[in-house]
């Protein structure tokens, strides 16, 4: 092959990435659009009102720091009972 069929051959196989790219980031949007139109019709279906969003919106972000909140406490808790473990360790070794 010469250097320029090559180059030639490269150029066209970049034109159709980009166009692969392109039409990849289409198909993205129209799915996002679809899901955003199944979730419009769940809301309407059962006629959920927009306060009602929110605050469903708000109680699932209260619910996930309340886990996270919980779930450091058990850490501390945990941590603490292994710095117990070890200085009472170290305070029976210095006894013996």
């Amino acid at each position: 092959m010469t250097k320029e069929r090559i180059e030639k051959e490269l150029s066209k196989v970049r034109g159709q990435l980009a166009d692969l790219q392109e039409k990849q980031k289409d198909l993205e949007s129209q799915l996002q659009m679809a899901e955003d139109a199944e979730k419009m019709k769940f809301i309407e279906k059962n006629k959920i009102s927009l306060d009602r969003l929110i605050l469903l919106n708000k109680v699932s972000e209260e619910e996930i720091l309340s886990l996270l909140r919980k779930k450091e406490q058990e850490e501390q808790q945990t941590q603490n009972i292994e710095r117990e473990a070890a200085s009472h360790e170290q305070k029976n070794e210095v006894t013996l």
